[in-house]
């Protein structure tokens, strides 16, 4: 026992330093979000402001055009988050519970194109989206979303878990197959909703080259891009502003996780049992 619970502190420890080493820096981007003397200099190393202020906030808000940066970002992470997690539940369900033929080899191929890194079809996507004449408008940003490879092999991992005699129970009753998906597959499947959520609006909240690449426009960009082109056109003195944009970019992400966190578990729990 006293052996065991040595090894408890030792983990809790570590833990609690790598949890220092990770929230430190993200912590002093804060301070210096609200620190005068980051304005014109970088300060010294401090857990509080030196002289507190929002003047940083002031001058980032003149200086970028933050509030359609958000709108843009926040459009196109919506719409892409619902179309993939919904087409990702369809196709799990298909390849989970569904009998059609050449149902192993599609889901095999499905892998092995999740294998193929996007950088490496990104030139012949933009030429195609050239010859479409859809370059600068937000259709090259959505289409892809319509298949989110990952999306479905993950939940297909956990609706292949779900009794069959639930399923069976709707056929019985008379319901076809989209009952059965909004009846029995929806409702089961929130954990792994919540999940592929939560990641489809990281990444798309985060997503900077392809966006950068397709979309032209200014006033049409996403923060992530909007947010580099404010650094690179700012001098590397005013830490403060620039500290003040980063902490306003990430500030609905914090949201997203801190409400939705638990659902992580859940879904980790269920694609842990067998079949």
């Amino acid at each position: 026992m006293r052996r065991k619970n040595i090894r408890k502190i030792v983990i809790v420890i570590v833990l609690l330093v790598l949890l220092g080493i990770i929230l430190t820096p993200l912590w002093w981007a804060v301070v210096l979000s609200f620190d005068r003397e980051a304005t014109t200099a970088l300060p010294a190393f401090s857990w509080l402001p030196h002289e507190f202020t929002t003047f940083n906030y002031e001058a980032a808000a003149k200086l970028i055009d933050l509030p359609r940066y958000y709108m843009n970002t926040l459009f196109l992470t919506v719409v892409n988050t619902v179309i993939s997690v919904f087409f990702a539940l369809c196709c799990g369900f298909a390849f989970a519970k569904g009998k059609f033929p050449g149902k192993k080899f599609l889901y095999i191929f499905m892998l092995a194109v999740m294998m193929v890194p996007f950088e490496s079809r990104m030139v012949t996507l933009y030429i195609q989206y050239r010859d479409w004449g859809l370059l600068n408008t937000y259709w090259p940003l959505i289409l892809g979303q319509f298949a989110y490879v990952y999306g479905v092999f993950f939940a297909r991992q956990n609706i292949a878990t779900i009794p069959n005699a639930l399923i069976e129970s709707v056929y019985l009753d008379g319901g076809g197959v989209w009952r059965v998906f909004f009846s029995i597959i929806l409702p089961l499947s929130k954990p792994v909703i919540a999940t592929l959520s939560i990641l489809q609006v990281i990444a798309h909240w985060n997503s900077y080259l392809w966006p950068l690449v397709v979309i032209r426009d200014s006033s049409k960009q996403v923060i992530s891009v909007g947010v580099a082109l404010f650094n690179s056109t700012q001098s590397s003195v005013y830490y403060g502003p620039r500290m003040a944009v980063a902490v306003l970019s990430a500030i609905p992400l914090t949201i997203v996780f801190l409400f939705l966190q638990k659902y992580i578990v859940e879904s980790v729990a269920v694609s842990g049992v067998k079949q």
